[in-house]
């Protein structure tokens, strides 16, 4: 009866979007726009404080969807509940914004920050669709899109080395920035 109890729960895991190990997914750029682009890598800006994610934007602010980046259907968990903001300069949800996490196993998660929120908005089960509009909430310096991918809260910085993804890159929908880990 234990062993069938077990096997349901991780059946009924893996339904859910959750796993207990740890595999790739391929990451696409966040924004339809082919002047979407990679501003900042491994370091702040491309030149200075360590970053270990990637920033990307078009330059403009609620106008652009901000797409789930995950090219595959997944959980995305959103926390929102920050005012919308072109600027940014606020600490509303630790720094973060209104954000979205996919969790994946061994501790490893991706996340996408600093949306504006819309009709879109809200947690879902989906492959790459519109989750909100670019925007800078939280504390952001203007409007983009912040990625990571962590494991036990540590950015790591090989989903997107590992696939050339440099400043300047672009950052258009359809085209691969990285190899998250989930």
């Amino acid at each position: 009866m234990k062993a069938l109890k077990w096997m349901l729960a991780t059946v009924a895991l893996a339904v859910t979007g959750w796993s207990t190990s740890a595999s790739s997914a391929t990451a696409v750029g966040p924004i339809c726009d082919t002047a979407a682009r990679v501003g900042s890598t491994t370091y702040y800006s491309c030149s200075g404080s360590s970053h270990n994610a990637l920033d990307m934007s078009n330059g403009t602010c609620s106008v652009w969807n901000h797409r789930g980046m995950i090219n595959v259907s997944r959980y995305y968990a959103y926390y929102g509940g920050c005012a919308n903001n072109c600027s940014g300069g606020t600490s509303c949800n630790g720094g973060a914004g209104n954000y979205y996490v996919v969790t994946g196993g061994s501790g490893w998660d991706f996340r996408q920050l600093h949306l504006n929120s819309n009709v879109s908005s809200g947690s879902k089960t989906c492959d790459r669709c519109a989750l909100g509009l670019v925007g800078s909430t939280g504390n952001s310096t203007g409007a983009h899109v912040h990625a990571d991918n962590r494991q036990y809260g540590t950015r790591k910085t090989a989903w997107y080395t590992s696939v050339g993804t440099t400043c300047g890159s672009s950052a258009y929908c359809s085209n691969r920035v990285g190899t998250p880990t989930l």
